[in-house]
């Protein structure tokens, strides 16, 4: 089974591709030096996880959002990462794909535009759902399978 990020960033690939680099940044030493002029990363933020059906291997529907950072080097004013915006509105907003769908895309937002002389910086929030099966059979769930006849 894939994880919601590695099919997000599956669809980068395959949407977005070399037009503006994906690069892993989260919990990952990157030497910003040896970055492209433009590129972009994304954090997971899954906020809720229920089970949507029962039994012993119930289908569960993760939600949260992609937390998109666009980037580019300072200098040439805000209208520069204008086309890669629309870039990832176009790849993302209705995507769907192997249990990921992404409802929107929000943005961009301003991300502190003052902090850092070196990057100008946006970022983008793609809405997802995620569904997935989780198998509950084993001495922690007593091999549940569904409601018996019995009367407690």
């Amino acid at each position: 089974m894939s994880t919601p990020l590695e099919v997000f960033e599956a669809i980068w690939a395959e949407q977005i591709g070399a037009a503006l680099p994906f690069v892993p940044t989260v919990n990952f030493g990157v030497d910003t030096a040896t970055l492209p002029d433009k590129w972009a990363s994304a954090i997971y933020q899954p906020e809720e996880r229920t089970d949507v059906t029962m039994g012993s291997d119930p289908w569960v529907e993760e939600q949260g959002q992609f937390l998109i950072g666009l980037f580019a080097r300072s200098g040439s004013g805000a209208a520069i990462l204008d086309a890669e915006v629309q870039l990832v509105r176009d790849a993302f907003h209705g995507a769907a794909r192997d249990n990921l769908v992404i409802t929107q895309v929000d943005g961009p937002h301003d991300v502190d535009p003052e902090g850092d002389g070196e990057w100008w910086r946006l970022a983008l929030t793609a809405r997802f759902s995620f569904q997935s099966v989780r198998s509950q059979l084993g001495p922690l769930y007593h091999g549940w399978q569904g409601f018996d006849e019995r009367v407690p």
